[in-house]
């Protein structure tokens, strides 16, 4: 019996081997099952390259760049990333970004660049580098310049999780990983310096992707310094300063947060903050396919006739709950950063208020951390944009970590 059952026991394991082996040589290998992981490179396009003179060009008809455009340097090689993130279900999606290189550079220094509001899908960093200004700047300074597009813009269908901080930060800390994967790909060496920097929603994002890597992911993004720029990191704070106003002008920005809020919790009561008809037409606006100067002709900059008066009434008097609950678990002023960090900001911002900067400024002082706000006087929330990102990556350029370790060459 047992001699039986040896005897079945091999002839199973030869007819095994056989089929393989067959499957093998008819050209069927049995490929293994590669798991999609977070920061995985799926994909890669190259997108053209851009001379000097012509980024010179491009910069100086932008507001505020007419002073930085003769500080470009090198000529720039633009790619287009499709990679993994996470949403904040803990579902693995994909999600696209943008990469620039400068021409003939190596041992580069990695900085992460986070865009300001977009509204519709299209208009990010990976479908034109025409829309990612910052990104051609720093390439053109000497770095490996990412631009997330974040979720729910270019490759993402998804809705965007406006100024929520968990999902904003991971696809920072996926690109940079898809970067390196990049990198070692096309035998580009970097150093090992790790910058991060973003203006209006990206200096939130920038700050809410530092707070998460020093938190969870300090060993594998040793950062160097950050630098976020005119951000709401006090959503609260921002959301009173706004609501005691009776115009903004811009209303696509107001409408983003609680559609994207409303998305995320499932609250399902647009209506609740939104008079009508204002309030029923939001979902279709924010389908990914409006700009925010299409959304805001749809809107009105008269928030007593925007917003629900008794909700504005209610969260000025502190009694309103759900948001203020939901902004507070987003704002961003609850940690101690280890890097270090420059603030920028225009005094005169009509978008963003000036007072986030200040705030945070204060906060992290009573940390015992010493951050530097740059104060641009004056400035608006667009001109201010500009000379902002060019001041914070030259800052950049100052910071070194060894005798072969330049930012700028």
């Amino acid at each position: 019996m047992i001699y039986y059952k040896k005897s079945i026991f091999i002839l199973i394991l030869f007819i095994s081997i056989t089929f393989f082996l067959s499957s093998c040589k008819s050209g069927n290998p049995v490929e293994p099952q590669i798991i999609p992981a977070r920061g995985q490179l799926v994909g890669f396009t190259n997108g053209g390259s851009f001379a000097a003179p012509l980024i010179q060009l491009m910069i100086g008809s932008i507001s505020g760049g007419e002073q930085i455009k003769n500080k470009i340097t090198y000529d720039v090689d633009y790619y287009k990333l499709v990679y993994r993130t996470v949403d904040l279900k803990g579902n693995i999606i994909t999600v696209s970004g943008a990469l620039f290189l400068p021409k003939g550079k190596n041992n580069l220094s990695l900085i992460s660049l986070q865009h300001g509001t977009q509204t519709k899908r299209t208009n990010v960093g990976s479908v034109s580098a025409l829309n990612a200004p910052e990104g051609l700047i720093a390439a053109s300074l000497g770095y490996f310049a990412l631009v997330p597009d974040y979720i729910g813009l270019g490759e993402s269908t998804l809705t965007h999780p406006y100024h929520i901080a968990k999902s904003s930060a991971d696809p920072v800390i996926d690109i940079i990983r898809a970067g390196r994967v990049f990198a070692n790909k096309n035998n580009i060496a970097l150093n090992e310096q790790i910058f991060l920097a973003g203006y209006s929603e990206g200096g939130y994002v920038t700050m809410a992707a530092q707070r998460e890597i020093e938190l969870n992911y300090r060993s594998e993004f040793p950062i160097t310094a950050t630098a976020p720029m005119a951000g709401a990191y006090d959503l609260n704070l921002s959301a009173k300063k706004i609501l005691q106003s009776q115009t903004y002008n811009q209303p696509a920005y107001i409408a983003f947060f609680m559609v994207a809020y409303n998305h995320v919790y499932g609250w399902n009561n647009l209506n609740t903050f939104f008079n009508s008809p204002y309030a029923e037409r939001l979902p279709s606006l924010f389908s990914g396919n409006y700009t925010t100067e299409e959304i805001n002709a749809q809107l009105t900059n008269d928030l007593t006739k925007l917003i629900n008066q008794n909700f504005t009434k209610s969260y000025l008097a502190g009694t309103e709950v759900t948001l203020t609950t939901a902004f507070t678990s987003n704002s961003l002023l609850n940690w101690k950063p280890i890097a270090q960090m420059r603030l920028y900001h225009g005094d005169s911002d009509e978008y963003v208020p000036y007072d986030n900067s200040v705030q945070a400024k204060n906060y992290f002082l009573t940390q015992g951390v010493n951050v530097e706000l740059v104060t641009i006087p004056g400035g608006k929330h667009v001109s201010s944009a500009l000379p902002s990102i060019f001041a914070a990556i030259e800052w950049f350029g100052t910071l070194k970590l060894g005798k072969n370790y330049l930012a700028i060459n």
